[in-house]
């Protein structure tokens, strides 16, 4: 379902919740919490253990399906430590806040004991941080925990549903500040003592290198990125002064063709000139003042100056050798 991530190494997480929920159901150990006005103050042991303890075959076999469902994608997802961080205070969270709802609204005591608040909260927060907008192509991925809310209304019936509504509501507290600093936690070195295989790194997902535990590496990554992008201010300095040349060349065509207005010797050859290689502004100003646009483009060419172009169209010096195209191309060399 696109859930997880692939991250290598082994699921210890969901395997040692699976063992604490067996073991317990096994034992025969019966822990639960007595939340509510008139209820009991909990003890240590009820506290710690009520989350894996199960009074019905029911509950037992829907816990464990859903951690084996769930448990590896979102250990995968998140990482050893941050699962087992994020089921742990989820864990000793939900019963605070039932509890705290129960003295507000005045309603009577509650039991509680079993996983299935901790699933929830956890699947929540997984099903808030994926990209994806429907599941199955039909079902959006908000509305899948309120689904699992009502499948446990009628598969756990003596689990109070107002703890699962407030489970849904602290997962959706876990965003993604929170998750980057429990990942930054666990690779810092919290589970340095174990090896590799035996658990999922926390590496941060928002990361876009890799990690490299290798100083040369990254040095070639660092000098690979410095060669590529002084590669491109090269091409790009080689086009502008390619552009500044023909642009110089153009001009110069286009001044000697005025001073040889008045020269008796043999006329020279056509030359294009581009109508942008002169500024816009001057250009219209001549315009303006009555003169030819063809001849004030080429005035303007010769001398680059306003009033230099002003004095050349006034005393008719511009001849009619040069022809203004309105984009500009290369011209043959020049010959004389």
């Amino acid at each position: 379902m696109g859930f997880g991530l692939n991250r290598s190494g082994c699921c210890s997480g969901t395997l040692v919740i699976l063992m604490l929920i067996l073991s317990t159901w096994l034992c025969g150990i019966q822990a639960s919490l007595s939340l509510g006005p008139g209820g009991e103050f909990p003890g240590l042991y009820d506290f710690i253990f009520y989350a894996f303890s199960n009074e019905e075959l029911t509950s037992i076999l829907h816990n464990i399906s859903l951690l084996l469902w769930l448990g590896p994608c979102q250990e995968r997802r998140w990482g050893t430590f941050v699962f087992l961080a994020l089921s742990c205070i989820s864990t000793l969270l939900l019963p605070p806040i039932y509890a705290l709802f129960l003295f507000v609204t005045g309603d009577e005591a509650s039991r509680v004991s079993g996983y299935s608040a901790t699933h929830l909260a956890l699947f929540t927060a997984q099903c808030r941080q994926v990209k994806q907008r429907r599941v199955l192509r039909c079902v959006p991925v908000w509305l899948w925990p309120w689904l699992v809310l009502l499948l446990d209304l009628f598969l756990l019936p003596s689990v109070p549903g107002l703890l699962h509504f407030y489970a849904i509501c602290l997962g959706l507290n876990y965003n993604n500040d929170f998750i980057e600093i429990l990942e930054q936690m666990g690779t810092w070195g919290s589970c340095a003592c174990l090896p590799k295989w035996a658990y999922v790194p926390a590496t941060s997902r928002h990361s876009q290198l890799p990690l490299y535990h290798n100083t040369s590496q990254r040095s070639e990554l660092e000098d690979y990125s410095t060669w590529e992008q002084s590669a491109s201010e090269l091409h790009q300095d080689t086009l502008l002064e390619a552009d500044t040349r023909l642009l110089e060349e153009q001009m110069l065509r286009a001044g000697i063709l005025a001073s040889l207005h008045d020269s008796s010797e043999g006329i020279p050859e056509k030359v294009e000139l581009p109508k942008s290689s002169v500024s816009s502004l001057r250009l219209q100003q001549l315009e303006k003042m009555g003169f030819p646009t063809e001849k004030a483009v080429v005035a303007l060419a010769a001398t680059g100056q306003l009033d230099g172009a002003i004095s050349l169209l006034i005393d008719d010096q511009i001849g009619e050798e040069a022809v203004v195209i309105s984009k500009a191309k290369k011209s043959p060399p020049l010959s004389f």
